[in-house]
């Protein structure tokens, strides 16, 4: 045998034991370790500060649903998935804030919120998603499993906010608001070496304005209208007064045309949704003084001009013209004056008591990313900022911090070493034979 025959089958079996060992003994990554996180996903109904709670925010981490891909190489299922539901009461208790000492969250508390879910997807590529809200408005950005389940008030809207100035500030009721919002939701996702990307999802937005600013508007139109009762009651068309409840029903319609956009999912990131309400209150009550007039002007026009049998002209129902015109001219002049009554100090009072701003997206220095639906301020943040609806994606480890060579791959590798090595005892075994008939 020369030596290149010689060398071969020493090579062959090099080349086996090299294989079967690399099979059996995984070389991890340098930068990688057993206890790495490879990937994260986290859905999370509540977040946020609360100055009575400092660990409030370690408290709602608790209640997350949370996917974590841990150890390298990977180990376990491809994918893990968590669609705990948040037990609010579990995790918060009882949280009482401001002058009234009232509740901050469900049990007619400032914030509660309705059928809400939340889920947290890690695969072990280092890729993840997140989702939480209202699960019939997620964006198409993640793919949720059927069937999550819930928690939450079902009879109310995905989330209610509820505030006033004499509650949570004291001193007077200058405003008090409630906002319901139908629709609620927030995904994130990361795919392996791409950017996070966020999407989030607010509708059925619905607000309801009281307090003593807007009485006052109210009870400025009184002795308009007690003025012309007296001519429209001769007439039997006497008007009551539209705002005499004190509060004004905000349609998301309303919204949107102080907002001057077609869609709140359309609104710059943290845009604050509260910050619409003086200008929607303001329209809307001109609206309704608008249609009360137009009404009864046309209820008065329509009086017979005579009277029978004698056909004596109907100085009532000119009488009542004239006052409607007088009611009309007087309200006019209240509605030109609303910016200074109503929209400034309405607008002063609500950026003290609450805010609601949509869209809201954040980076941590660990690198991971939030998506946050809706994030509420109670006293401009000084007695809380709850996040509602957040998914939070990473930090993910990157593909080449990730050991190619798992469960799998071990198997794999190992069944080409033992291919090679009977390969190589074939072939000496050959060479054997054909040496002992030489």
């Amino acid at each position: 045998m020369n030596n290149k025959s010689k060398l071969w089958p020493a090579a062959v079996g090099a080349t086996a034991a090299s294989v079967l060992a690399m099979g059996l003994v995984a070389v991890p990554a340098a930068n990688a370790a057993p206890t790495d996180v490879i990937s994260v996903g986290s859905g999370q109904i509540i977040d946020g500060t609360v100055l009575a709670i400092p660990d409030f925010a370690g408290l709602a981490a608790n209640g997350a649903a949370t996917a974590e891909q841990i150890g390298t190489p990977p180990s376990g299922p491809a994918v893990i998935e968590n669609s705990t539901p948040l037990d609010l009461s579990a995790v918060f208790g009882v949280v009482n804030v401001g002058a009234g000492n009232i509740p901050l969250l469900q049990n007619n508390g400032i914030i509660q919120v309705g059928a809400v879910s939340q889920y947290g997807k890690a695969v072990n590529d280092g890729s993840s998603e997140a989702f939480s809200g209202t699960v019939s408005g997620a964006p198409g950005l993640v793919t949720l499993p059927a069937g999550l389940p819930t928690s939450g008030d079902p009879a109310i809207p995905a989330a209610r906010i509820t505030a006033g100035t004499a509650a949570i500030l004291g001193g007077a009721d200058l405003v008090n608001v409630t906002l319901d919002i139908d629709t609620l939701a927030a995904a994130a996702k990361k795919d392996q070496g791409a950017a996070p990307q966020g999407a989030y999802s607010v509708a059925g937005v619905s607000a309801e304005v009281g307090g003593t600013i807007v009485q006052g508007v109210a009870s400025a139109v009184d002795p308009l209208l007690t003025t012309a009762n007296v001519a429209l009651g001769a007439v039997g068309l006497p008007i009551t007064n539209p705002l005499a409840s004190g509060v004004i029903e905000i349609t998301e319609a309303d919204l949107l045309a102080a907002a001057g956009v077609s869609d709140l999912n359309s609104l710059p990131a943290g845009t604050d949704m509260v910050s619409f309400l003086p200008a929607a209150v303001s329209t809307k009550i001109q609206s309704i003084l608008a249609t009360t007039l137009a009404t009864t002007r046309s209820a008065v026009e329509a009086l017979p001009d005579t009277i029978p049998p004698l056909g004596l002209p109907n100085i009532a129902k000119t009488t009542a013209l004239l006052a409607v015109g007088t009611l009309e001219t007087a309200i006019n002049t209240l509605v030109g004056g609303l910016t200074a009554s109503l929209v400034t100090p309405l607008g002063d009072a609500l950026t003290a008591l609450v805010s609601a701003r949509v869209n809201v997206q954040e980076t941590a220095p660990s690198g991971a990313f939030t998506q946050t639906a809706l994030q509420v301020g109670v006293a401009g943040g000084s007695i809380a900022t709850v996040d509602l609806a957040s998914a939070t994606v990473g930090p993910n480890l990157d593909a080449a911090a990730i050991p190619l060579v798992n469960a799998d791959t071990l198997a794999i590798s190992g069944g080409v070493g033992l291919l090679a090595l009977f390969t190589w005892l074939f072939v000496r075994s050959r060479r054997q034979v054909a040496a002992a008939a030489a």
